[in-house]
């Protein structure tokens, strides 16, 4: 076979691996959609870097594999590419990264919880204390501010009756 066929071989090799890279970036977008749902408009500007990130792998693979020419075995390599990760590749990779993602998603949740009872027992720890001494000083609290509110209270029955005596003459 002639270079330039092992060069088209080459190119349509490199064109498939472009088509699997980005089926499997498909599959991830895809298991982080279904993670988090977002609002339309959010959906929609991920969808554009979506596609935006997938063009960037389409293009470096036509820019290193053939200097950027386009050719009809090249969409070939990628339609091809795509589709056997699809239907080989694609469920397997997908079940195994759910269930890496729900066992960390578990054991977050886990230490979560410990982490919560923790933090309860410290709380109460410092809060039934605090209360008891609370109730214990809250009478005393109460009189200390009705003595200290006195001198206002003179004070305002000293202006309200100093107005009458002094309009008297």
């Amino acid at each position: 076979m002639s270079t330039f066929i092992y060069y088209q071989l080459y190119i349509f090799l490199a064109t498939f691996y472009g088509g699997v890279v980005i089926g499997f970036m498909y599959d991830i977008y895809r298991i982080y959609r279904n993670m988090l749902k977002l609002n339309k408009i959010i959906a929609i500007i991920q969808d554009v870097l979506f596609w935006i990130s997938i063009s960037i792998v389409a293009i470096s693979v036509l820019l290193y594999s053939s200097d950027g020419k386009l050719r009809g075995y090249s969409l070939i390599g990628f339609i091809l590419g795509a589709l056997l990760y699809n239907l080989l590749l694609s469920r397997i990779i997908v079940k195994t990264i759910n269930k890496f993602l729900n066992t960390v998603k578990k054991i977050i949740y886990n230490v979560y919880l410990k982490m919560k009872e923790v933090f309860r027992s410290i709380y109460k720890a410092i809060i039934y204390p605090c209360k008891k001494i609370y109730s214990a000083l809250n009478p005393l609290i109460l009189r200390i501010k009705r003595i200290a509110n006195i001198p206002n209270q003179i004070l305002e029955e000293i202006k309200k009756y100093s107005k009458i005596i002094f309009k008297k003459k």
